[in-house]
C-alpha cells in the first residue's frame, strides 16, 4: 500500500472494502469502520503502530477520493491515475523468458570455463580405458568409449574455438 513518505497507485474501493457501485453511506459506514480498527490512537506504543499509520494514510486518501463525487467520477473514468500526482514509473520487472535468455547467453561462458574440467575427465577416462582393454566387445566398454569420445571431441572442439591471446 501507500507509506508516508512514497505515493503508490491506490485502487480506494479495494482500500474501503465496497463496490464500485457503493452509496456515499456505504462508503462513509466502511471508512468509519476501518478508522476505528486502525486510528493511530488506538495503537499508541504497539509495535505496529508505523504499520496501522501508513494503513490510515492509505484509508485516508481512497475515503478523499471517493468521498468528493467530482474526484470520484474522475477517478472512475482515467482509474488510479490522478492529474495532481502522477503515478511513479514502476521498476521493470523480467519476465521467465527474458531470464531464460540470459541463463542462455551465459551458458557459453559456463561451458568455456568448464573445458578445463571436461579436458581432466577425458584423462581420467584415457586412463581408464587402458585398464579396461582386456574386456574388449563387452557393451559396459562401448557405452564408456563413446561417452570418453564425447568429452574428448567436445574438448577437443573447444580448444579450436579458443582464440589467440
Amino acid at each position: 500500500m501507500a507509506s508516508s513518505g512514497t505515493w503508490a497507485v491506490i485502487d480506494p474501493y479495494t482500500v474501503l472494502g465496497v463496490a464500485r457501485s457503493a452509496t456515499r453511506e456505504e462508503i462513509r459506514s466502511a471508512y468509519r469502520a476501518l478508522v476505528e480498527r486502525y486510528h493511530p490512537d488506538r495503537h499508541h506504543g504497539n509495535p505496529l503502530e508505523n504499520l496501522a499509520n501508513e494503513r490510515m494514510v492509505t484509508i485516508n486518501r481512497a475515503y478523499d477520493v471517493l468521498s468528493d463525487p467530482s474526484r470520484r467520477a474522475a477517478f472512475d473514468q482515467r482509474g488510479s491515475r490522478s492529474p495532481a500526482r502522477p503515478a511513479p514509473a514502476a521498476a521493470p520487472r523480467m519476465s521467465s523468458l527474458a531470464k531464460w535468455g540470459l541463463a542462455l547467453l551465459f551458458l557459453p561462458l559456463l561451458l568455456r570455463s568448464g573445458t578445463g574440467i571436461l579436458r581432466a575427465l577425458a584423462g581420467l577416462l584415457r586412463a581408464l580405458f587402458g585398464e579396461l582393454g582386456s574386456f574388449r566387445g563387452s557393451p559396459v566398454v562401448l557405452v564408456l568409449a563413446l561417452v570418453a569420445a564425447f568429452f574428448l571431441g567436445r574438448a577437443l572442439w573447444q580448444r579450436s574455438r579458443r582464440r589467440p591471446r
